[in-house]
């Protein structure tokens, strides 16, 4: 950005040296892509609307370059969205994931165990019965179904 601030400030000297009041201001792209200008025309080159002021401030006719700019604006916010969503989902699919090897893991112990056991809040076991047994199984293969897609 410095570079083309210098570049324009050198256009600035030029035009107050020689005394070019509506000189033509000249832009060109090089084969590297690099941005120039200058006071005279160099191959593909175009002409840039300058009007300069009393104060010898130049104003840039940049109509097309405050679309350019709203353009990419546009571009990286919808980047940053696409960004966002794919953490998005990222996170979910990290979540369903654990939620599906939790779960199996859960479902191997019911079925490995020959009883099941709560503990209640002084630290004893209380067995579960059968039913409830079988409530939770049921419940771990409904999880399974759903995280394990």
């Amino acid at each position: 950005m410095n570079l083309f601030k210098l570049k324009i400030m050198i256009v600035i000297a030029i035009m107050f040296n020689f005394g070019h009041v509506n000189a033509e201001i000249y832009k060109w792209v090089d084969e590297q892509g690099n941005i120039h200008y200058g006071d005279k025309p160099v191959n593909k080159s175009k002409v840039m609307d300058v009007d300069i002021s009393k104060q010898g401030h130049i104003k840039i006719n940049n109509s097309r370059e405050q679309k350019r700019r709203k353009l990419l604006e546009t571009y990286a916010d919808d980047h940053q969205r696409k960004n966002e969503e794919k953490e998005k989902q990222k996170k979910q699919k990290k979540k369903q994931e654990r939620g599906c090897v939790l779960s199996k893991d859960r479902l191997k112990h019911y079925e490995r165990a020959s009883s099941l056991y709560n503990l209640d809040k002084d630290g004893n076991r209380v067995t579960v019965s059968s039913e409830e047994r079988e409530q939770h199984t049921a419940e771990l293969r409904n999880k399974i179904k759903k995280y394990c897609k």
